[in-house]
């Protein structure tokens, strides 16, 4: 590593159970921490040899084409408005062939719901997709589209796989999964291979062209990051939420104990920069991952909502300062459960206390809590 820069954006809370982003903050925020990242190292583009984006995989955003700004505040992965919605589906006995098709659970997590939920509740939406006009992308989609000035609407397979409307194993947008979600085709990014040179960044940002060479979902570069590259191997990983990855080669395994079927990263297509970047069956790797929704999102809460800390390095000096939780259990549920639960209408609790719980047994028994799930 030769600089880093990071930068905290809001957290919109507009009712129980929704979170929401400002996709236009994400944006200024991430070309924030480039330009200082640069700048801490008196570096200028021309020596920067490429960009790679990571990002949270199912946050979904709906922006003007043409304008290039959102319609709406983008629908983060942790909201769970969407959750009647899936199982209206499920009683209709769709989450078989969701499942078969996408290796998901039903489950208001994905951006399907969430996209679907936009077209339908953004004033003039549902006619102007159709009209062409607007764009859909997770948040890899999104700032791509920034960075090129709007030339590239991409995303790549990891990321399409999280929307309930990729097919993971012909590894196309699944015209009968657009249909039961009511989404027109002409919203979807282009699916590409996670590593290839897909464009470059619009000279007027970083005073040169830079190559973007490298994309996909949160928790699958990690899991390539962490060199899981054969298969039986696996990560888990401790960020706003927990999730174990384990890479299972080209085989597309279905879970019997309803953990996600994933695409876990597709190799370089046979087209060269310039043409049609397509996605190829024989270069594509597949994972099985257990979600976890809360975990340093649960520290976030002690510091933000209860204000037990003022910062989030506080916690672990706080929660060693007691033995152990005396039988104080948290179940941060704030965003429902994910695996195995999968339960959208699950809700926190904080049981088990007496007179002698301080605030100490509480920091504590949050952060057993991540290991718990």
């Amino acid at each position: 590593v030769a600089a880093s820069a990071q930068k905290e954006f809001t957290q919109i809370f507009p009712q129980p159970g929704w979170v929401e982003h400002d996709a236009n903050e994400i944006w200024r925020s991430q070309y924030a921490v480039a330009l200082e990242a640069l700048k801490k190292l008196s570096l200028n583009a021309a020596r920067i040899a490429a960009i790679g984006i990571t990002n949270q995989r199912e946050t979904t955003v709906l922006w003007d084409r043409k304008t290039g700004e959102p319609l709406a505040n983008a629908i983060v992965w942790q909201d769970r408005r969407t959750a009647a919605r899936c199982d209206v589906l499920r009683a209709q006995g769709k989450a078989a062939l969701i499942q078969r098709k996408t290796g998901l659970v039903l489950d208001a997590y994905f951006s399907g719901t969430k996209l679907e939920w936009l077209m339908d509740h953004v004033p003039g939406a549902r006619a102007r997709a159709d009209a062409g006009e607007l764009a859909f992308g997770t948040i890899d989609s999104w700032l791509i589209w920034k960075l090129t000035g709007g030339r590239l609407h991409v995303t790549d397979a990891s990321n399409a796989s999280r929307t309930l409307l990729f097919n993971i194993h012909t590894l196309k947008w699944d015209d009968e999964l657009l249909a039961l979600f009511n989404i027109p085709r002409s919203l979807l990014p282009q699916v590409v291979p996670s590593s290839q040179v897909l464009g470059t960044t619009d000279p007027a940002l970083f005073g040169a062209p830079v190559r973007i060479a490298g994309v996909a979902g949160d928790q699958q570069a990690a899991t390539f990051g962490q060199a899981c590259f054969s298969p039986g191997m696996a990560k888990n990983t401790y960020g706003t939420g927990c999730f174990m990855l384990m890479n299972t080669g080209q085989a597309a395994v279905p879970s019997r104990y309803k953990l996600l079927s994933t695409v876990a990263w597709v190799g370089p297509g046979s087209g060269k920069h310039g043409e049609e970047l397509g996605v190829q069956k024989a270069s594509a790797c597949y994972a099985l991952e257990g979600s976890v929704f809360m975990a340093g999102a649960t520290i976030q809460w002690l510091r933000d909502g209860l204000q037990m800390i003022s910062s989030a390095d506080e916690v672990e000096q706080l929660a060693s300062s007691v033995d152990d939780t005396q039988d104080v259990y948290l179940v941060p549920a704030f965003a429902g459960l994910g695996t195995p639960h999968w339960d959208g209408y699950a809700r926190a609790a904080l049981v088990g206390m007496t007179r002698g719980t301080n605030r100490a047994h509480i920091a504590r028994a949050a952060l057993e809590s991540i290991a718990l799930q």
